[in-house]
């Protein structure tokens, strides 16, 4: 998306909702308004986004219609994403759960059980499209909310264990949501350890769609010799074939650290498991990558990722290739973060799970937004700002951080929005995230306001 769209917040709204099919024009309309102003101010309150109980009473209504559905509100977007991921010659499709935990709120309908069956809340499967060379999020390719079923008292293990495979399912139904890609396009689904699952692999085969996932079983396979091993066993006796150094981001309270990977791949049989009746009976050729650390820091565990992929890996460029996809993935988990700090889905005091679904309709897209502005702040750093960014803007930062609006970069342009929203460019900081940037967006809206209302008077 061109950044003057992501940035404005009107024309991202008329873009991302103005197609949307709600059995009234005003509906439409209302959705529009009512994007336009939740992208104004992510942050806010529905009522402090609305500015007027008019408007915030108009937007309950809005969702409280029966045509007004989560589906309905996000076909647009996932339109939008699938034209441009049949354009690219290569996509990523990174899916992960996430789960919205609601247990603070006491009156609320519709909940389910979340995390240790403790929690309440409900969950959402996101498929997340990315242009793999440029780490470029396109927007949600397949999205479901869903409320897990409370298990029933003194369920026995059997049913338990039977009840968490028909949970799992939701990432089939995702694989087979999103379906086949043109000819001549290759699109990869790239999961977790929780996406290692033979169904899985079969649903991506199935639809002509790729798979990379890391692997958490220990599974059966067969070897050149027509042997039966394990997986993980015989990827852990390869030797190196190569290796190069590597940035691990710090992610879930581990700190960043530089460090150095080894690597090394070759091709498996899998064999269907045993005890999975869904899974068929035909063995599968896979490629298994295999990356760890020799040694990690003191109290740091040495990272491994053992990855499984349909995708042909014979050289070691195309290994290192796989491994790069990976940790794409991180980016679903980014998007999730976007969905429950920018967007506050959570937070959110409307009285039922039904509410907040049609709602997500609204803040998903938003979510997407948050991520392509992070995108757009990092991409081409020395291009002139004034090529991109409008001139009143330009303008207002320019002038606020002592610069000349001819000579800033696309890179000096973000560093002092950065700094409206407490980022403080030292020398060993890494670039601004996406919170970062968003509050010092925001915090430039007043100064851009007053400057436009002061060219409107006439003293």
């Amino acid at each position: 998306m061109h950044t003057q769209a992501v940035l404005d917040p009107k024309s991202w709204a008329e873009r991302t909702f103005g197609g949307v099919q709600l059995h009234d024009l005003r509906r439409t309309r209302r959705a529009v308004q009512a994007a336009t102003h939740l992208a104004e101010n992510p942050l806010g309150s529905l009522p402090a986004q609305m500015h007027t109980w008019k408007a915030t009473k108009a937007l309950y209504r809005l969702l409280g219609e029966l045509d007004v559905t989560f589906a309905a509100l996000m076909q647009p977007h996932f339109q939008q994403t699938r034209a441009q991921v049949t354009a690219a010659p290569v996509s990523l499709l990174v899916q992960d759960t996430t789960d919205i935990d609601l247990s603070h709120r006491r009156q609320i309908s519709g909940v389910g059980q979340i995390g240790n069956e403790r929690g309440r809340g409900f969950f959402v499967q996101t498929v997340l499209a990315v242009r793999p060379a440029t780490r470029e999020v396109l927007g949600c390719l397949a999205q479901e909310p869903f409320v897990r079923i409370p298990a029933p008292e003194g369920e026995a293990r059997y049913h338990r264990r039977k009840r968490e495979e028909r949970e799992t399912d939701v990432w089939m139904r995702q694989v087979q949501a999103i379906g086949s890609p043109a000819p001549g396009r290759t699109w990869v689904h790239v999961g977790d350890r929780g996406a290692d699952m033979f169904p899985f692999f079969q649903a991506c085969q199935q639809t002509q769609t790729q798979f990379l996932v890391r692997a958490a079983q220990n599974r059966r396979v067969q070897m050149h010799d027509e042997a039966i091993g394990y997986l993980l066993i015989q990827a852990r006796s390869w030797p190196s074939q190569a290796s190069r150094p590597f940035e691990l981001p710090a992610r879930h309270g581990r700190q960043g650290r530089s460090t150095h990977l080894q690597l090394a791949c070759g091709p498996m049989t899998l064999l269907p498991p045993q005890q999975e009746p869904r899974a068929g009976k035909e063995p599968m050729a896979i490629w298994v990558i295999r990356v760890w650390e020799e040694q990690a820091p003191d109290g740091e565990e040495p990272l491994e990722w053992v990855l499984l992929t349909s995708v042909p890996t014979i050289t070691l460029e195309q290994g290192w290739e796989r491994v790069d996809w990976y940790r794409q993935r991180w980016l679903v988990e980014d998007y999730h973060q976007c969905l429950k700090s920018g967007c506050r889905i959570e937070e959110r005091q409307l009285q039922s799970v039904d509410g907040l679904m049609r709602l997500l309709g609204l803040l998903s897209p938003l979510a997407v937004r948050l991520l392509q502005i992070r995108a757009a702040a990092r991409a081409e750093p020395e291009r002139p700002a004034s090529e991109v960014i409008e001139p009143l803007l330009l303008a207002v930062v320019a002038q606020r951080s002592g610069h000349a609006p001819a000579t800033m970069t696309l890179g000096s342009f973000w560093t002092e929005v950065a700094r409206l929203g407490g980022y403080l460019a030292r020398t060993h900081d890494g670039p601004p995230g996406w919170r970062t940037l968003w509050k010092g967006w925001l915090a430039l809206q007043p100064f851009l306001e007053g400057v436009r209302f002061a060219s409107q008077l006439r003293l």
